[in-house]
């Protein structure tokens, strides 16, 4: 990174009021969603199988302002939510560290290093190509069956065999696309080695909020400044 796009980022740090690992975002609404029939319980093991109904909810990108540009985040976090026209403070963490442990009942707690590297091959295999509602809807599918699933393998490449979608902790509906998407996408992860996002993936945990996780484009430091991602020392970390 040149000398003078370092200044500028450390300039608008020192100018700006953002706490150094937290960022305010408004929720604009979902970016054209799809429905899908989802179910969660905690208390399965990866490869149980239940005969519990299916509850019908929206799956799709999130749309926010943050700091003067519209951002799009997918969440990470079933049964807490986010509304329309409300402005929230997010924590910045590492991916590894979402979703937050707060509601113990209901969320899987942060998930750890491994799904975290699983999670980063899925967006980069597919993320810049989610181009129609379909798809993003399979994206975020399969993105909860990698955060909420009780997985039991200690590598990436032993855990894409416990990804299903018909069984485990968290299960989907199989009608319609979504389902075949979504599974395709989980079969994928691994082959060839494992992609990830770097420091454009960011975490965003809140205890009251529905956590969310952010890419930032590349171009970053003057956009992590922008975004108020600002303190040197997280820019430190994430420059590394």
């Amino acid at each position: 990174m040149k000398t003078t796009g370092l200044a500028i980022a450390v300039a608008l740090s020192l100018s700006a009021a953002a706490s150094a690992e937290s960022m305010t975002l408004s929720f604009l609404g979902f970016g054209n969603p799809v429905t899908a029939g989802v179910r969660y319980n905690a208390s399965l093991g990866w490869d149980a199988r239940t005969a519990a109904g299916y509850t019908n909810i929206l799956v799709g990108p999130h749309r926010w302002t943050a700091y003067g540009q519209e951002r799009t985040t997918f969440c990470v976090q079933l049964f807490e939510g986010v509304t329309a026209g409300t402005s929230y403070t997010y924590n910045v963490v590492d991916p590894s560290q979402v979703p937050d442990g707060d509601d113990p009942a209901n969320s899987p707690g942060p998930m750890g290093a491994v799904k975290a590297q699983l999670l980063g091959d899925l967006y980069r295999r597919y993320y810049a190509g989610l181009s129609s509602p379909a798809a993003a809807g399979a994206f975020q599918l399969a993105l909860y069956e990698i955060s909420h699933e009780n997985l039991t393998a200690t590598t990436a490449a032993d855990a894409v065999a416990q990804l299903a979608l018909d069984k485990g902790a968290f299960q989907a509906n199989k009608p319609g696309g979504l389902y075949a998407t979504a599974s395709q996408m989980l079969a994928s992860l691994g082959q060839g080695g494992f992609g990830t996002m770097g420091p454009n993936l960011l975490g965003l945990t809140n205890a009251s909020a529905q956590d969310q996780l952010l890419v930032v484009p590349v171009g970053a430091p003057v956009m992590l400044a922008g975004l108020g991602l600002i303190g040197l020392g997280f820019m430190r970390r994430r420059l590394k």
